[in-house]
Parts: C-alpha cells; sequence; structure tokens
C-alpha cells in the first residue's frame, strides 16, 4: 500500500542527483591558502596559493594562482604561476602564464602572455601518485637496541 510513495520518491531523488553540480566560486575578495580538490567545475576570480585539481577550471581576469593545476578543461583569463596539465587548455587575452603546459589541446588568444614550454601528450594529467612504500619496525627491537 506505501511502496507505490516510496517509488515516487525515490525517482524524484535519483532524478535530483542527475544535475550537474553549481561552480565552487573563489570571489576576488578572498584568498585562499591551501590546495583546492573538486570534481566538477571551479571559478577562481580571486587568489590561491596552491595546487588545484579538478574537471573543469576558469581563471577570471583579476584572479591570480601560485601553484600547478590538473583539470580536464583550463580556461586562463588572469594570472598563473606554476606547471598546468590538462587536456584542453585556452589562454584569453589577458592572460598571464609563467610555467609549463602539458597539454593534449591549447588554444591561445593574440595577446596573451606565456613563459614556459608547451608540451603535447595524448594524457597531460599525471596519474594518481602510488603512496610511498612503508618500512614497519617492531617498537620491541628498537628499544632491545638501546
Amino acid at each position: 500500500m506505501f511502496s507505490k510513495v516510496h517509488k515516487d520518491i525515490e525517482k524524484k531523488v535519483s532524478n535530483n542527483d542527475r544535475r550537474p553540480a553549481s561552480p565552487s566560486i573563489i570571489s576576488s575578495d578572498l584568498t585562499l591558502t591551501g590546495d583546492i580538490v573538486s570534481e566538477g567545475e571551479v571559478h577562481i576570480d580571486g587568489r590561491v596559493d596552491g595546487d588545484i585539481r579538478c574537471r573543469v577550471l576558469l581563471v577570471g581576469v583579476n584572479a591570480q594562482i601560485v601553484g600547478s593545476i590538473q583539470a580536464d578543461v583550463a580556461k586562463v583569463h588572469g594570472s598563473v604561476e606554476g606547471q598546468l596539465f590538462a587536456r584542453s587548455v585556452f589562454l584569453a587575452t589577458s592572460a598571464k602564464v609563467t610555467g609549463d603546459i602539458t597539454h593534449e589541446r591549447i588554444e591561445i588568444e593574440p595577446g596573451a602572455y606565456l613563459e614556459g614550454h608547451c608540451r603535447h601528450m595524448d594524457d597531460p594529467i599525471p596519474a594518481e601518485q602510488a603512496p610511498a612504500d612503508l618500512m614497519l619496525t617492531d617498537a620491541r627491537d628498537d628499544n632491545k637496541a638501546k
């Protein structure tokens, strides 16, 4: 008797989950120190001192980023100091990039500033680094040696 109502609620919840998430925004009056990791879209209009890893990155005209960037799509209108790894890179006329760019596809508008090397790769985003090997020791053995 209640199963139909329950199924209707499940359908509404699952349909809401399919909507794309709103972009995360660092506004122009904000300075963030630390790394940003997002599964979605990130808009930077302020300053970020740290690394950024996301699906889509939009760097605003007045934005400043000091750190490395890893994204599927990177659209740069502002300032970036650091390495940029992206499948698709767009540098607008107002862009100022100091660092190397590793890309699958790149578009640079006339007037954009780039000091660094561009390198084409089929898969420019580095794989997740595996954690370093751990060496386990027995604390009791350390105490015996003393």
